[in-house]
């Protein structure tokens, strides 16, 4: 037999240096954590997700599996489904040689402006997202591979996310953005956790030992890995002490040969480094690379494989959401039975918008787009229909990455071929090169270290050949980290050289790189021209030694991101109009993008970026049957609403986007998405209008609990669509709710004391089931989410209650005609709050409650009621 868990690590720690420790509690490169060979103490990589494992680098790498965006999964409201998810991905964390994959992400939408919006499993509601995170991590960790549950906490805004000082009530915290976190933990325990960047109340949440030892630890009873977010450490000695375990990314900035001198100054004693050195050694022993020691990395492979397409597509359909059917204008499969044609216009209609931006993204093993999807469906089911295409606008905010006209000098294929010099000068011979097919050319992390030690400066060159399809004035644009400039045919276009780190950014490269400039340069059709880019690494900022004080924060991205598009002398948007007056039916494919919707910068807007409102409403003018779908991870204004009969709302579907839209589009699946987040009529309407983002680096959370359908349900405030509501191509009657006690249950007297006012709830598992029948009265199969529903009756001792809340939901499938039973469980935690004056979750007593199946947050079906005769107290 081999060593146990605690003889293993014990065993090695008691065996480590103060200089292995010390370099232990942080990675040493930007996804693997330090390994101590001399012990037989192996090193455990990350990746990142949620929706795909994108590998060992950030730009093009190797292909993986795109999923639906997190909030598209979240639309599901299925934890089956999202179990499914968890194996499919673990399956792809192994084909990367990864052992702990960066996800899930659980914090709230607070505002539909936040960049990061679309990342998330909350949506609105902490209860949705913490057993949606909770069955995705159960799934993930089952084949032996660590999850990281993120960002703790409260990391909802883009905007100065790195010194972002939120400010927010304990009540406020507890019952909102701690919940899915505390759900997770309780019915899943990851075993890891990632902290946020911000402050929390003050404090960098990376030092904040109230919320990573107090709550985390203490009363939650978390016993894995807390890692910094890449970047994220602000100091050396106190997140020790606060209980952040790894410094992520390496090699390291803030500990390492600093934690040897903190040590060995006095600073902190060296058993305060075993307690965070003892959980990394207890990680690598739960994913079983203890008993490999030797193990060496092996080659990241890619498999498309039958069934994870499979899945994938049938994921992505149940996430999207009908908003509105007016006519029973979907499905189109009767309609295109007698029609002759049909339009998909849009600018995103003809494109893959399969994610948001940052470092959610991948590389997918393939694109589909609607319109072709469609058209090849189509040609065999409805040979007789004609299928047009007209793009309407444009909307990009930066000027395309490079087309496949663009090669490279060296293989020919679509890219660039791109070399490293180990000096700011580009001479000598280069030390590194590689294919580059996307010209986002990231110098992140695809260097080897031993030829790229930290704080080296370094220059790059990437070279492509060009050959425009067009003859006319067409552009170019560049946006650098540092230093840089872009050549043509040998005369400089653009330069970019005086940058320094004081230079202005812009929301390109992550927020690292300069404003976009741009170049319009005649060209020739045909021709084919040499393009050049070369750039210089940035001057980083120092690092200061000492132990106590913030540090300057030392960022690392650096590289390129080049830019060109042909000149565009066409008026699209009277094409498109007159297309949609000559077809039967328009599918108006709208929305936003990755360089819309991206991490590191929040939105401006709900508006839908460009000209794209402007040609919904002239497209509405000539053509009544118009679907128009939207792709976005957040809400957007609607200001064609009432003219639209049908609207879709899509979010980013990943791979099969093509797919599962045109499933839905012609009826070969009934739509069962409910939204994860309120629709507002207004961005003035929202909870946080008045705060978000907040000023001078500090934002306050005014509306406390009232966050989402909260809030809109308090304030009288009628949505554009409500939390929870999407429709269905069959309709469900609702019937005959039943609870299995009109009481809550409590212990015997002799237990707990007779006639005491209270009784502890802690460890209690004390529960009323709840179910109601659900019976298809349409024509068609479908499936419907059940949302549970707490609403109190009377007063709690002057605290003030959201109208009612989520505590419980599932989804039926059902056959026309079949009826089922949606049954759930309710629990203390479904009818408490957290009272800050007596430091935890109360019931009171006397306390009623309406207990409501619905629809949606706004569609109540049916209603029973329960009530609690002794209060309850509980701390976990």
């Amino acid at each position: 037999m081999g060593l146990s868990k605690d003889e293993w690590v014990e065993s090695k720690l008691f065996q480590m240096t103060l200089e292995e420790k010390a370099m232990m509690l942080s990675g040493v490169d930007v996804w693997r954590t330090y390994p101590v060979k001399r012990l037989g103490i192996p090193q455990l990589k990350t990746t990142d997700g949620p929706i795909g494992i994108r590998g060992g680098t950030m730009v093009d790498g190797t292909t993986a599996a795109m999923a639906p965006s997190a909030v598209s999964m979240a639309a599901t409201f299925d934890v089956d489904l999202i179990a499914e998810l968890g194996h499919m991905l673990a399956t792809e964390v192994r084909d990367k040689q990864s052992d702990i994959l960066l996800a899930p992400t659980v914090c709230l939408h607070r505002s539909p402006l936040g960049g990061r919006n679309f990342e998330s499993l909350s949506g609105d509601d902490p209860y949705l997202g913490g057993k949606l995170a909770a069955s995705y991590i159960n799934a993930v960790q089952s084949h032996g591979i660590a999850t990281t549950i993120k960002h703790f906490a409260a990391n909802d805004q883009e905007t100065r996310r790195f010194v972002v000082d939120q400010w927010m009530t304990e009540r406020c915290l507890r019952e909102m953005h701690l919940v899915p976190f505390q759900i997770a933990i309780r019915e899943a325990q990851p075993w890891c956790v990632m902290a946020s960047y911000s402050k929390i109340n003050g404090v960098y949440a990376s030092n904040n030992k109230k919320l990573l030892t107090g709550i985390l630890r203490e009363e939650w009873g978390f016993d894995g890995v807390v890692m910094s977010d890449w970047f994220g450490v602000n100091s050396i000695v106190p997140s020790v002490e606060a209980g952040m375990d790894l410094e992520m990314p390496g090699p390291p900035r803030k500990r390492g040969k600093n934690l040897v001198d903190a040590v060995t100054k006095g600073y902190m004693e060296e058993k305060s480094l075993d307690v965070n050195v003892r959980r990394m050694l207890e990680l690598i022993y739960k994913t079983g690379k203890h008993k490999i020691p030797d193990w060496e990395e092996g080659k990241e492979v890619a498999i498309d494989r039958p069934e994870h397409r499979e899945f994938l597509r049938r994921a992505a359909a149940d996430g999207i959401v009908l908003l509105k059917n007016d006519d029973n204008l979907l499905p189109l499969d009767t309609r295109l039975k007698t029609a002759k044609s049909v339009a998909f216009i849009g600018p995103n209609s003809n494109e893959s918008v399969a994610a948001g931006g940052g470092s959610a993204s991948l590389n997918p093993h393939y694109r589909q787009r609607p319109y072709t999807q469609f058209r090849l469906r189509a040609s065999t089911e409805y040979p007789h229909l004609e299928i047009h295409h007209a793009p309407g606008c444009l909307t990009h905010k930066f000027i395309p990455l490079f087309p496949p006209t663009c090669v490279s000098p060296i293989t020919g294929k679509h890219g660039m071929y791109m070399e490293w010099f180990p000096n700011t000068t580009h001479t000598g011979p280069s030390i590194h090169s590689a294919h580059r097919t996307s010209t986002l050319l990231s110098c992140y992390d695809n260097l080897p270290t031993a030829s790229f030690p930290p704080g080296q400066r370094y220059s790059y060159r990437a070279i492509g050949l060009l050959t425009p399809e067009t003859t006319g004035n067409h552009t170019f644009s560049m946006g650098s980290c540092g230093p840089g400039r872009m050549l043509l045919d040998g005369k400089e276009i653009i330069n970019l050289m005086g940058r320094t780190k004081d230079s202005p950014r812009s929301e390109m490269f992550m927020a690292y790189a300069s404003p976009e400039v741009r170049i319009t340069v005649p060209m020739e059709k045909g021709n084919t021209y040499t393009v050049v880019v070369e750039g210089i690494s940035r001057e980083l900022d120092p690092i200061p030694v000492h132990y106590t004080a913030e540090l300057y924060r030392d960022e690392v991205m650096d590289g390129s991101r080049v830019g060109f598009m042909e000149e565009v002398t066409r008026d699209l948007m009277a094409e498109a109009v007159d297309l949609a007056k000559k077809v039967d039916v328009v599918v108006l494919v709208v929305g936003k993008n990755i360089e819309w919707e991206s991490e590191s910068y929040d939105m401006q807007s709900m508006d839908l970026p460009g000209e794209q409102d402007r040609l919904i409403s002239e497209v509405l003018k000539v053509n009544r049957n118009v679907v128009v779908v939207n792709q976005s991870g957040t809400p957007i204004s609607m200001p064609w609403v009432d003219e639209a009969k049908a609207i879709i709302q899509a979010w980013y579907q990943g791979q099969e986007l093509g797919n599962s839209l045109t499933d839905i589009l012609l009826g070969h699946v009934s739509p069962s998405g409910k939204l994860p987040v309120t629709f507002p009529q207004h961005l003035s309407h929202t909870p946080c209008f008045h705060t978000f983002p907040g000023e001078h680096d500090r934002t306050i959370y005014g509306e406390g609990i009232f966050l989402g359908y909260r809030h809109y349900d308090i304030s009288e405030i009628p949505p554009l669509f409500p939390f929870g509501h999407g429709l269905s191509y069959t309709r469900f009657a609702y019937s005959d709710l039943t609870l299995s006690n009109s009481v809550f249950p409590e212990p015997e007297p002799e237990d707990e004391g007779e006639g005491e006012d209270y009784w502890d709830g802690n460890g209690d598992t004390a529960h009323i089931d709840v179910s109601v029948s659900i019976t298809n009265t349409g024509p068609r199969p479908g499936k419907e989410t059940v949302q549970f529903y707490i609403s109190p009756l009377s007063p709690s001792s002057g605290i003030r209650r959201p109208i009612r809340e989520l505590k419980a939901f599932t989804k039926l499938s059902l056959l026309p005609g079949e009826t089922k039973l949606a049954q759930a469980r309710l629990d203390k935690h479904s009818f408490g709050y957290y009272d800050e004056k007596v430091g935890c979750w109360v019931v009171p007593p006397g306390a009623r409650f309406a207990v409501v199946a619905a629809a949606s947050s706004r569609d109540l079906r049916c209603r029973g009621e329960v009530g609690v005769r002794r209060g309850m107290r509980w701390v976990v």
